[in-house]
């Protein structure tokens, strides 16, 4: 991310900030779930979509984030504090769901991160002094460095500034020779071993920092819902963030965003369609299919996600203000090879 795009992004976050007072409760509610889903699917597309590491237990990872820092929130630790814990715990317990991808790969790697899916969600369960069990976390109001979050506004604006924080991390870590060696490895990890650089140890990094900002995004749902509860991350919310990479785009920072708004707004908007046409229960129905079914459609048209069709319409209009003038693009023959650069916005 050149200083260009930190400073467009710094330049949106303050705008999203000033315009916070004027959003109701809802517009406020809609905003910060947006901003934790996209930190949630930024986690998981720098795992999948810039390592290449198929993972089915992201949802769990944002378990062990929520619990951990509601009860350090509850034991009396300032907000900051308790997602900076919440963050390390996870990242730690992300990188031994990680430990089987030193010997595994591809299906059977992604077999075992489904496993783990299932072990946390009964740890859950079963840790009762610790999670309550299936009543679920209480969570407590907090403070944000000794400031009062008094209501869905306040939590908004943080959840703003930590993704605006969290864009700007993971594009200065892609940008190190560790975030190179990790677009390596997903290209090819023969080529990577060839080149001397150590896979194993590359792959726990990339499964640190994600789960760090899983951690980061499991602190703030339960902040912000003010209960942790098992059911809440089960295997179909894994299922949500594997759906926003695809949708918004798999190796790019700005799809993580636009995939996360897709899948958040989506069921707001159809459930706002039924309302107004009296069938909230026909509507109900059928939205998961209608989901499932964009998401193939997304795989087989578009396989790069909305931030690349955004990408093409954008340089298309650009090119029709300029009035189309010049020769026009040079015919290829044959079937030219399709692009494979990684979007490092």
């Amino acid at each position: 991310m050149s200083i260009r795009r930190i400073v467009l992004l710094l330049a949106a976050a303050l705008v999203m900030l000033l315009i916070l007072p004027v959003l109701g409760r809802y517009g406020a509610y809609i905003v910060y779930v947006i901003t934790i889903a996209s930190i949630g699917a930024l986690a998981l597309n720098l795992l999948t979509g810039y390592c290449g590491q198929i993972s089915f237990c992201h949802g769990a990872l944002l378990g062990v984030g929520a619990y951990t820092a509601g009860n350090l929130g509850n034991a009396g630790l300032d907000m900051s504090m308790a997602l900076a814990g919440a963050a390390m715990m996870t990242a730690s317990v992300s990188v031994l769901v990680g430990l089987p991808a030193l010997r595994l790969q591809g299906l059977y790697f992604a077999m075992a991160t489904l496993a783990a899916q299932f072990i946390l969600e009964y740890l859950f369960r079963l840790l009762e002094p610790l999670t309550h069990g299936v009543s679920g976390l209480m969570v407590q109001p907090a403070h944000f460095l000794g400031m009062d979050l008094s209501n869905d506004r306040g939590y908004a604006a943080i959840a703003i500034g930590l993704l605006a924080l969290s864009l700007i991390a993971v594009s200065r870590i892609l940008r190190t020779d560790v975030g190179r060696r990790f677009i390596l490895i997903r290209d090819s990890e023969i080529v990577a071993r060839g080149m001397g650089i150590n896979v194993a140890r590359t792959k726990l990094w990339a499964f640190a920092f994600s789960g760090a900002l899983a951690g980061l995004a499991g602190g703030l749902l339960a902040f912000t819902t003010r209960i942790a509860a098992p059911e809440a991350f089960e295997i179909a919310l894994s299922v949500d963030y594997v759906a926003m990479i695809i949708v918004g785009g798999l190796g790019s920072l700005t799809g993580s965003v636009i995939g996360a708004c897709f899948v958040v707004l989506l069921p707001e908007i159809a459930q706002r369609l039924g309302e107004a046409m009296g069938a909230e229960a026909e509507t109900a129905a059928i939205r998961e299919m209608v989901f499932g079914l964009l998401v193939i459609v997304f795989l087989i048209y578009e396989p790069r996600g909305l931030h690349s069709l955004l990408g093409r319409a954008i340089r298309r209009l650009r090119q029709g203000r300029r009035g189309g003038g010049g020769l026009g693009p040079i015919p290829q023959h044959g079937n030219p090879r399709p692009s494979t650069r990684t979007e490092i916005d």
